[in-house]
């Protein structure tokens, strides 16, 4: 069976929308945390909840459409795990692919960013990175 690539190629822009709505969200939420305002961080970090399940099913979309047969499975695999910046599309659609990929990996870097300082700021001493820092010193 011959992989849809427009399909792909759809599902991963919408999980770049959720993942840009995750930014915004994220931005609010550093906000909100200044603010010291934890009725609206927790609605915010719902909202954030909502749209990381999004872009996940959009995934779970994808990885479906790689079930027919082992050969459709492995193009599915190098099209969405291959690192989006060596990788070059065999078609215009592929190459689409490619950056709607890099736009989405830049995006998630700086949500992880933003969320590395919320935590910090949040959790101090007992934060997941501030621990990390501290073994990685032993």
């Amino acid at each position: 069976m011959e992989l849809d690539m427009e399909k792909i190629m759809i599902l991963l822009q919408r999980k770049y929308g959720a993942v840009r709505e995750i930014q915004r969200l994220t931005k609010q939420l550093e906000e909100v945390v200044v603010r010291n305002d934890g009725v609206s961080a927790a609605m915010v970090l719902q909202m954030r909840g909502d749209e990381m399940e999004r872009a996940e099913q959009c995934m779970e979309e994808i990885w479906l459409l790689g079930e027919s047969d082992r050969e459709t499975y492995e193009k599915l695999r190098v099209l969405v795990t291959s690192d989006p910046n060596e990788a070059v599309g065999a078609t215009k659609t592929e190459e689409k692919i490619y950056e709607i990929r890099r736009k989405t990996q830049t995006m998630l870097k700086q949500v992880q960013e933003s969320d590395q300082r919320l935590n910090q700021r949040l959790a101090g001493d007992k934060s997941y990175y501030r621990i990390r820092e501290l073994a990685g010193r032993t």
